[in-house]
């Protein structure tokens, strides 16, 4: 199975688009320096087109991610555990064929079903990772909460069963991106006791914070490099605003808040 995205064609298509953006981009901030003010005008509403023509790219390039990770889950999920599974019933009825000749032998191969149960939870769950199906069947409050059931570290996900929010699916997809690499973060590198999400609208905004009582990022902010990269990137995106702080009694908190667009549907 081919996994590498960078191989995905829409993906190296919008690169190649980000890069000439970048050339344009840079060539522009040249000619402001040397522009008499009659043309700084002109070179100021250049500039707010390529900015929004580099967001129109990025989200692009994010699409064109998350739809090969998409295809990848769906493979897992309808291709792979269903060989597994076929493989736990072949080894159980082989079992019971070797048992008759040899009960020791047969006790063992009558193992390794168990494990393959095993390979199966756990390539649902990395299905479930890499394609979020929840996310698009019930609304991003629901993913959370799977996501915290998820993990085998004690999460606490804080939203009122009683309450909705339609997100733009896109913007929906981000935040649960968003979260999903603050928790691994937190998870891998702050030891943490505990970790919890929280979701709330205030004032016509989304506020999604996940917040732990780990060791905190401290120096390792090199390591945490690309992840702290990607949620700002994502945020970014939806016209968000993320910040990522220290907390008093120890911890980190990452806060993601952005202008509620509600889902047209």
């Amino acid at each position: 199975m081919k996994t590498d995205v960078t191989t995905n064609p829409a993906y190296r298509k919008v690169v190649a688009a980000l890069e000439d953006c970048e050339e344009r981009y840079d060539g522009l901030i040249k000619s402001i320096g040397d522009s008499k003010k009659s043309r700084l005008s002109a070179a100021l509403e250049t500039l707010k087109t390529e900015v929004e023509s580099r967001r129109r790219l990025e989200n692009e390039l994010l699409s064109a991610i998350e739809s090969e990770r998409q295809r990848i889950g769906q493979d897992l999920h309808d291709d792979l555990c269903q060989r597994l599974g076929a493989a736990a019933l072949l080894v159980g009825a082989l079992s019971k064929d070797i048992t008759k000749l040899d009960p020791l032998l047969g006790a063992k191969v009558g193992e390794v079903p168990a494990v393959i149960t095993d390979a199966i939870v756990a390539c649902r769950n990395l299905a479930r990772g890499l394609h979020p199906v929840t996310l698009m069947s019930a609304g991003l409050p629901s993913a959370l909460q799977e996501l915290a059931d998820r993990v085998p570290d004690p999460i606490k996900f804080a939203w009122p069963r009683t309450e909705r929010i339609d997100l733009v699916s896109e913007t929906a997809l981000h935040l649960y991106r968003i979260a999903e690499e603050a928790v691994g973060n937190a998870v891998k590198h702050a030891n943490a006791r505990s970790i919890s999400i929280g979701l709330a609208v205030l004032k016509g905004n989304v506020v999604m914070e996940v917040a732990d009582d780990g060791k905190g990022m401290g120096g390792k902010t090199k390591a945490l490099g690309m992840g702290l990269r990607n949620m700002r990137y994502r945020a970014h995106v939806v016209g968000g605003n993320l910040t990522i702080t220290q907390q008093d009694g120890g911890g980190t908190c990452v806060r993601c808040i952005l202008p509620l667009t509600r889902s047209k549907a």
